[in-house]
């Protein structure tokens, strides 16, 4: 399969074209998901733009090779005051690169005298010299965009669109490569240099770097030790693709999988509703029938919504059937208890009937309560499911905020009024 059917276009010299299909494509190929197709598109990518590199670069730069342009160049037309010739070109630019390599600020200053002074009054050594600069740095490790961006506004480069002006498409996009390529070993040089700081994090960059290493168990049940590698694996695959080939394949397998991970959400959410299970349940009868009921509600609630969403994300009909399902549960589920609560004050009473009208009653109201401070996106067929979500996670949206004082307080609170309304469920 050619990279042109990779990318689902017919080939082309446009990069903009390329650049669309690419990002077309990038919608439905995640690293995360499919991290081996992703890899055979980023490489598609690559070898697209190199295509162009192949057809372009030479014929844009034949003008300057040509013996008949290098003779015109050293004529003696009137706007020719210099005997510059083609080897002093190359031999400067190679002095200045290197300079701006080494020290930014010589190089700069170096750049400036050579393009204010002979080069100022010769059209065409000004344009040899443009081509030989650009060729060069294309070249060269260690380009930067900072670098670029001084040079470019030096010089009159126009770069901020896809035909520049002063140098060839071609030799921007070979600036670029060198550019994404820099950045991608001083991102890497940092997470090495990160890693020397604490043994955890020495040990993420093993895991991260080692072939072969495998995700044990017992770094799963560190809280966010694997979601911390799970974003540094996004994000130089959105950012650093270059850097791919460095990164463990057998992490980058166990990542793509359904591998349990912890973090502090998932901590606190475990720690809270266990306590609040056992202080609301301690005076139960029926503990081992309350217990999983109570369990498998927060599950249905909480992890299996998100896994329904992450499981399907083009299908958002399913998570509304699922929305509206898990809405009817749980208005079943309020009945019961009602009903029960009612039989209890039933003796108040002389007409059993206005147990489900005062049901209804208290239904519509609080129904019209939520629509009233509910989020705009929230839809009739999940108020009440997400109503009872945005109650089961309530503490922990309180407990991210500042202050460990607030944080402690709220904590005790909602433990107390939670237990409370578990113990009322039950009852």
């Amino acid at each position: 399969m050619s990279f042109w059917s990779v990318l689902g276009i017919e080939p082309t010299d446009e990069l903009s074209d390329i650049k669309r299909a690419y990002a077309r494509k990038l919608k439905t190929t995640r690293p995360d998901r499919d991290a081996q197709g992703y890899q055979r598109l980023r490489e598609a990518f690559e070898e697209a733009k190199e295509s162009l590199l192949t057809a372009d670069f030479y014929s844009s730069a034949a003008e300057f090779e040509n013996p008949q342009y290098a003779d015109s160049f050293q004529t003696t037309k009137s706007e020719n005051t210099s005997n510059l010739s083609k080897q002093d070109i190359v031999r400067q630019v190679d002095e200045i690169v290197t300079l701006l390599l080494t020290d930014p600020v010589a190089g700069f200053q170096d750049l400036y005298n050579c393009v204010s002074g002979d080069l100022q009054e010769n059209i065409m050594a000004r344009e040899m010299f443009n081509h030989f600069l650009a060729e060069t740095m294309g070249k060269s490790e260690g380009i930067t965009s900072h670098l670029l961006k001084n040079v470019a506004a030096m010089l009159g480069w126009e770069i901020d669109n896809f035909r520049p002006e002063g140098i060839t498409n071609i030799q921007l996009l070979a600036i670029y490569a060198q550019i994404e390529k820099t950045e991608a070993e001083l991102y890497w040089d940092s997470l090495a240099t990160q890693s020397v700081v604490t043994k955890q994090e020495s040990e993420q960059f093993r895991l991260l770097s080692v072939e072969g290493e495998k995700l044990s168990f017992r770094v799963r049940l560190i809280p966010d030790y694997v979601g911390k590698l799970y974003q540094t694996v996004e994000e130089i695959s959105a950012h650093h693709p270059v850097l791919l080939p460095r990164i463990n394949s057998q992490l980058i397998q166990d990542l793509s999988g359904r591998c349990f991970m912890l973090d502090w959400r998932k901590t606190f959410f475990i720690a809270f509703w266990s306590m609040v299970i056992a202080i609301g349940i301690r005076h139960d009868a029926h503990v081992m029938r309350d217990a999983p009921i109570i369990v498998a509600a927060l599950l249905i609630c909480t992890v299996c919504k998100s896994q329904i969403k992450r499981s399907f994300p083009q299908s958002p009909m399913l998570v509304q059937i699922y929305e509206a399902l898990l809405s009817l549960l749980i208005l079943a589920t309020f009945a019961k208890i009602f009903s029960g609560l009612y039989n209890e004050l039933h003796f108040m009473n002389d007409d059993p009937s206005r147990g489900p009208v005062l049901f209804t009653m208290l239904t519509a109201f609080s129904l019209f309560c939520i629509w009233a401070i509910c989020p705009r996106y929230w839809r009739w067929y999940n108020l009440i499911s997400n109503s009872l979500i945005a109650l089961v996670t309530f503490p922990w949206r309180q407990v991210k905020k500042p202050g460990w004082f607030w944080r402690i307080a709220v904590c005790v609170i909602m433990l107390y009024l939670y237990s409370w309304l578990v113990t009322w469920a039950v009852a």
